[in-house]
């Protein structure tokens, strides 16, 4: 095990994290090159980027996890890079689920603590064995994290309205019946960006529609990250179409609903929608999903995941019959005497795997 900081971190992202994103079929696009690399040039000047690589005795890579270490005050503080934008955080590469190398990034991350960092890993898949390992909470670390689990959703494509309830079937039939009598007499228009030009543009218009939902009211705790700063718009430009685009529903050519999307492979997954609140009546967040399920089978899309879950979302979610999952936030507890530490938890070099 050894860890890259700061310039020698985003060397190794720029030049070699693309080859174990490739080799790794299960990372999400929160740990695309692209992402990660557009966000470790947005971190604050008290924050460095960190890879903690994971390799066998030959010097082979067998899986790496992007972190981030900020010195802000008196407390250095641990997390996954793309914290809080990143719906999913991991280790990736060819090994990044092995048992080995999983309990060898929860050794690194025990050792952190020890040493007084506060370690906050949120957003690891609950089923991983790296949570397992930070779940367990092992004797030689008793007591040493606070863990949570956040319930996440994914729905299958094509969606499957004839296996959902008759009383989910009819809800879907008479909304869809609203914007048919709608589409009559006023324009209704579905777009997919398709290009960077198109991604920025509608991204202006989602950071405003959000702004518009939320003014004055403050968000649900859990809910997705608020767009509108400028970082965002250079980590969209960073991304481009390839792992990028934006979903809009207008009508008369006023946007009332949006959707920001990273894609991998055929699975897609919302990073931040956006609806009017001018026009909840016509439940356009409904709509918009519809046309872009849609619109995602017709290109061969195979799963659209709907991420974080906050109360209140489950039954909005549950409508699409989507398959649940957990994912798991550890935070270490206050820091204890480095001279504490145990000898199978202090830094040294690992067992091989």
């Amino acid at each position: 095990m050894r860890a890259l900081e700061g310039a020698a971190a985003g060397a190794f992202l720029a030049s070699s994290w693309a080859e174990l994103y490739r080799q790794d079929p299960e990372a999400t696009p929160y740990q695309s090159p692209s992402w990660l690399t557009g966000w470790a040039q947005q971190l604050p000047f008290t924050a460095r980027p960190v890879v903690v690589i994971c390799e066998d005795a030959a010097g082979q890579v067998l899986a790496a996890l992007p972190l981030v270490h900020d010195h802000e005050g008196s407390e250095v503080r641990t997390y996954a890079l793309s914290t809080p934008m990143g719906e999913y955080a991991r280790a990736v590469g060819p090994a990044a689920e092995d048992p080995r190398v999983s309990a060898s990034f929860a050794r690194y991350l025990h050792d952190l603590a020890y040493q007084g960092h506060r370690v906050e890993i949120a957003g690891l898949p609950a089923a991983g064995h790296l949570a397992r390992h930070l779940a367990s909470d092992g004797p030689a670390a008793s007591g040493l994290w606070r863990t949570s689990v956040t319930d996440c959703a994914e729905i299958a494509l094509p969606l499957a309205y004839e296996a959902m309830s008759r009383s989910t079937r009819r809800d879907h039939k008479r909304r869809q019946r609203t914007w048919d009598e709608l589409a009559i007499s006023r324009k209704v228009t579905y777009q997919r960006s398709r290009d960077s030009g198109e991604l920025l543009s509608a991204y202006a218009v989602l950071a405003r529609l959000h702004a518009h939902r939320w003014a004055g009211h403050t968000p649900p705790a859990g809910a997705r990250h608020t767009p509108g700063a400028a970082h965002w718009q250079a980590v969209l430009k960073r991304c481009g179409p390839s792992t990028a685009f934006i979903a809009t529903l207008a009508l008369d050519g006023e946007v009332v609903a949006a959707q920001l999307c990273l894609t991998r492979n055929r699975r897609a997954y919302s990073v931040v929608p956006a609806m009017h609140p001018d026009y909840r009546d016509l439940a356009p967040g409904h709509a918009l999903l519809r046309h872009l399920a849609q619109d995602l089978t017709c290109a061969g899309y195979e799963h659209l995941d709907l991420g974080r879950t906050v109360p209140g979302q489950h039954a909005y979610k549950n409508q699409y019959r989507p398959h649940w999952s957990q994912t798991l936030c550890a935070v270490s507890t206050p820091a204890r005497d480095s001279r504490s530490v145990p000898d199978e938890l202090s830094t040294r070099q690992p067992q091989q795997v």
